[in-house]
């Protein structure tokens, strides 16, 4: 079902992200590759791997906003870790108070396909969800499965890159089409060349001239953490349907310790806890 397949998106998109109110800016341990002496791939490579690939625990909330202004949220609690070179994660829905329990789990293989469950305690049962709808929406956010999940430079076969600017800031402009079939034809992602830092990413449907989805990540809501330059909040907007949906991180951790046993079915079906955050 199309709200399963949501909860699985939501909870591990956002158990990616992290916080100011635990963090604060410093010098990322990565540096940026010359244009002239590196290749589109691999900025693309190091921007995504900058952030995905770290282990936190963090509490997101999700905030939408309908044509009409009218607003709704989600709060869930998440843990993500790589492991093996593989990202898992879980997340638990805290509210609203209808979902509270709800979890989900998505484990990368090797082939960079997904494992996906979701722990529905209204019937106290695990259950398998197929992740083949990667375009879609969830929660009605603006906010896909393919936003979400651990993305790879080998996932897209890229047209150009080029120096730019946004906002002041000095940036390589990618232009890419997914090798699978999406409900988009291109897409250009706007990396920052001094840290690899993800500002923005326009999806584009086939012939058409203007974005009709655009992430942003302001620079002025990203902090280091364990070297990654992350964002704190992300703003998606679908210009189609008049809509937009804003990702807030009000905490995140690395210092807690992640059981590679937590990512697990069995941990579903017992309702193990999740790390906490203070």
């Amino acid at each position: 079902m199309q709200w399963q397949r949501g909860l699985i998106a939501g909870a591990t998109w956002l158990c990616l992200l992290n916080s100011p109110s635990m963090l604060h800016a410093g010098t990322p341990t990565t540096s940026p590759p010359e244009l002239a002496e590196t290749s589109a791939r691999e900025v693309l490579e190091a921007a995504f791997s900058n952030r995905y690939s770290i282990d936190l625990v963090s509490r997101i909330k999700l905030v939408m906003h309908g044509r009409r202004g009218q607003q709704r949220e989600r709060t869930l609690v998440a843990a993500s870790k790589v492991v093996s070179g593989r990202v898992y994660s879980i997340g638990r829905l805290v509210s609203p108070e209808y979902l509270r329990d709800m979890t989900v789990l998505m484990m990368e293989r090797s082939d960079r396909s997904e494992d996906a469950f979701i722990f529905l305690p209204s019937l106290g049962k695990v259950r398998r969800i197929t992740t083949a709808q990667r375009s879609d929406a969830f929660f009605g956010s603006d906010v896909t499965y393919e936003d979400i999940e651990q993305q790879r430079a080998a996932d897209f076969e890229i047209d150009s890159m080029e120096e730019g600017a946004l906002g002041g800031e000095a940036t390589y402009r990618i232009k890419a089409r997914p090798v699978r079939r999406e409900n988009y034809e291109q897409v250009t992602f706007v990396v920052a060349q001094q840290d690899f830092a993800l500002l923005n990413i326009q999806y584009y449907k086939r012939g058409a001239d203007e974005a009709f989805r655009i992430i942003d990540a302001p620079r002025e809501d990203m902090v280091v953490l364990g070297g990654h330059v992350l964002p704190t909040r992300i703003n998606v907007k679908n210009h189609m349907r008049g809509t937009r949906t804003e990702v807030l991180l009000t905490k995140m951790s690395t210092d807690l310790e992640i059981p590679d046993r937590i990512f697990s079915v069995r941990t579903l079906e017992a309702k193990s806890p999740i790390p906490q955050l203070p």
